[in-house]
């Protein structure tokens, strides 16, 4: 397992937050993903990277004191019908509509060789 870089080799532009996403550690999250980038595509994610930290930063600025938490943008509830008891269709009644059955069994084509 590749360990977690510790040093800060190449930097891209910091964020405005201050610490930015180095190539290192690109190359970090690459290899737990299980990829692999050229050096081009590794300054690119990183500056991606340190642009999606930098519109966090600037959300982090808003003022949210007066916003209640929620799970979800939409007003929505549960959806969730109430577990109830009811009649169903026992194990002969199910056996004695299936196109093949032997006794307590459906019969079906063998899929495994």
């Amino acid at each position: 397992m590749q360990e977690q870089p510790q040093g800060h080799l190449v930097k891209t532009a910091e964020y405005p937050g201050g610490m930015a996403i180095t190539i290192e550690e690109v190359r970090y999250i690459a290899s737990l993903a299980r990829l692999q980038f050229d050096e081009k595509e590794e300054r690119v994610l990183a500056e991606q990277m340190n642009e999606i930290l930098g519109y966090m930063e600037t959300l982090r600025e808003l003022d949210t004191s007066d916003v209640e938490p929620m799970t979800h943008v939409l007003g929505l509830s549960n959806v969730f019908r109430d577990d109830e008891v009811e009649n169903r269709m026992s194990a002969q009644e199910a056996l004695e509509s299936a196109p093949d059955a032997d006794g307590r069994y459906f019969r079906v084509p063998k899929v495994i060789g």
